[in-house]
């Protein structure tokens, strides 16, 4: 029993972990990006918009570890671990392998997802 109430915190730590770290990352790039007013071409808007889309995933993460993780909700862990993990993988395919973004600071969302993802599965264990 202790266990699974250590395991559940600690998914519910490292998704909200995850969330503020795609939320800053998200809205300071949305600010950055706006700071030049409305985007001029199409590049910059889907540029915006991908940043748009990571906050609010950011925010969906907090939300469902606040409320359905920390309860240990089946339907919880799989909203965290389906739709973090595609953004996750999704990225590190994209964004990382490509050279696009730093090998290290590219991985840390992935790992905080994995690490998190982990601890809830153990937490579900009955």
């Amino acid at each position: 029993m202790g266990r699974n109430i250590n395991a559940r915190t600690a998914s519910v730590a490292l998704y909200v972990l995850w969330g503020l770290l795609h939320m800053g990352l998200g809205a300071s790039m949305v600010v950055s990006d706006l700071s030049d007013g409305a985007p001029t071409n199409e590049l910059a808007a889907e540029s915006l918009l991908y940043f748009v889309a990571v906050t609010v995933l950011g925010a969906q993460a907090i939300f469902v570890a606040l409320t359905l993780n920390r309860v240990n909700s089946p339907v919880g862990f799989w909203l965290n671990t389906v739709v973090l993990g595609v953004v996750d993988v999704a990225f590190v395919v994209y964004h990382v392998l490509p050279g696009h973004v730093d090998l290290v600071g590219g991985l840390v969302g992935p790992v905080i997802w994995l690490a998190a993802t982990i601890c809830a599965a153990v937490a579900l264990e009955k």
